[in-house]
């Protein structure tokens, strides 16, 4: 039996079940044995990799951020938008909430993610520790899975396509620019070790359990990873990186079930209220979700009708469906397909965040088309209860902790031994 020492076990964040790192090769992974998450991968390029690609980002983030993305040719007269466009196009109409929302996931989000790691990896690589480099670290990795950069690129490319019916339509610097970044990104998150800067920047030796059993009970820290004895660890906050620190996440049932029902009601004037209106010649129809699907199928834009089909109407179900049918399971103490289950909330992490395509689409749109009596794109109320789902359902998919799946299995086993 391998022996327990600092080095080589950890706990698993998805089951809550400890586990013994076996040595990895450079590229390597090592998942857990029972519920198969990633516990663990051995990144090479140490800080500088990450480092380059970060400081990359920053250089192509500038370029599409005062260049247009997009332009169009109506009547003689040729409009583009730039990433700032959208967030004005909703303030003007109204929709500070959107214009909000359009602007923390598409542009400040991702640039705090950007900036945060080049503050915190470029000191580090110079051997000395940035001021406040545990906030800022633990700021950018909180906002970075709202980060939401290639989403944003689907409604460019929709509303790339939607529109070249309507007028010409041509490629601006900036779209090149943030497909780039949108690479950029991939690469530095998959670049990024956390627990190796975590290391650096403050480190800690964890404690070493007794047994495996013994270590069951123990606390990992959400942020950071840092693990701690049960007694010295509940209700205090971390030593490295100070967030919060508990067994379970805090009430997550009852959270989850409140803002899965209050999605679930938003979603009806989601769909019954207009997302946006297309007006030409002074005259125009609202168009719903489902409406403007069914206008893109009778255009032959098949493959457009689907992606938006499914990012607006199947996937918000699907998350609030799948969330419903994981706490029901919680909740009657369920020991049964626990692996199944828990790779249903896997899914729901990874593509969750598609629905926001509709909602940037209404801001890109609203943007570009802006020719007076020729042709103007309005935004709906709808646009605003919609974009409300999305943040709901993905809030409830955060606030849910897939250990609970694993609870009732580990109790029953626990009474069996």
């Amino acid at each position: 039996m391998t022996k327990i020492n600092n080095d080589n076990w950890t706990l698993c964040h998805e089951c809550g079940g400890p586990a013994i790192l076996p040595p990895t090769p450079v590229g390597g992974v090592a998942c857990c044995s029972r519920c198969g998450a990633e516990l663990a991968r051995h990144r090479s390029g140490g800080l500088e990799r990450p480092l380059a690609l970060a400081v990359s980002g920053l250089v192509v983030y500038l370029i599409a951020l005062f260049h247009p993305l997009l332009l169009m040719k109506l009547g003689g007269r040729t409009l583009g938008n730039t990433l700032w466009d959208g967030v004005a196009a909703m303030q003007r109409e109204g929709m500070s909430d959107l214009a909000v929302l359009v602007f923390l996931t598409s542009m400040l989000f991702p640039l705090i993610w950007l900036v945060g790691l080049t503050y915190v990896l470029l000191p580090l690589h110079l051997g000395r520790r940035p001021w406040k480099g545990v906030l800022v670290l633990r700021v950018a990795q909180t906002v970075n899975s709202w980060s939401m950069v290639g989403i944003f690129m689907l409604g460019l490319f929709v509303a790339y396509v939607k529109l070249a019916s309507m007028a010409g339509m041509a490629p601006g610097i900036a779209l090149f620019a943030l497909f780039v970044l949108l690479i950029v990104v991939a690469a530095t998150r998959a670049a990024f070790d956390p627990h190796q800067v975590w290391q650096r920047l403050a480190p800690h030796a964890p404690p070493v359990p007794q047994a495996r059993s013994d270590a069951a009970t123990w606390i990992q820290c959400h942020v950071c990873g840092l693990i701690a004895r049960p007694e010295e660890a509940h209700g205090q906050p971390c030593p490295r990186c100070g967030a919060g620190r508990h067994f379970r996440k805090p009430d997550s049932r009852n959270r989850t079930w409140a803002l899965l029902w209050a999605a679930t009601i938003l979603y009806i004037p989601a769909n019954l209220y207009p997302v946006m209106t297309v007006i030409r010649m002074g005259r125009g129809q609202p168009d719903t979700i489902l409406s403007g699907v069914k206008h893109l199928i009778e255009g032959g834009m098949w493959l457009l009708a689907l992606v938006v089909f499914v990012a607006s109407i199947v996937a918000p179900v699907m998350k609030i469906v799948v969330l419903m049918f994981l706490l029901v399971t919680v909740g009657n103490r369920s020991t049964t397909r626990c692996r199944d289950r828990i790779a249903l909330y896997r899914v729901l992490e990874v593509f969750g965040h598609w629905s926001m395509v509709d909602v940037f689409l209404v801001s890109i749109l609203t943007a570009l088309v802006d020719f007076g009596v020729l042709a103007q794109i309005k935004p709906g109320i709808g646009a605003s209860y919609f974009a409300a789902v999305v943040v709901l359902t993905l809030l409830a998919t955060h606030v849910f902790d897939p250990r609970l799946i694993w609870d009732p299995l580990n109790e029953s086993k626990h009474e069996h031994s």
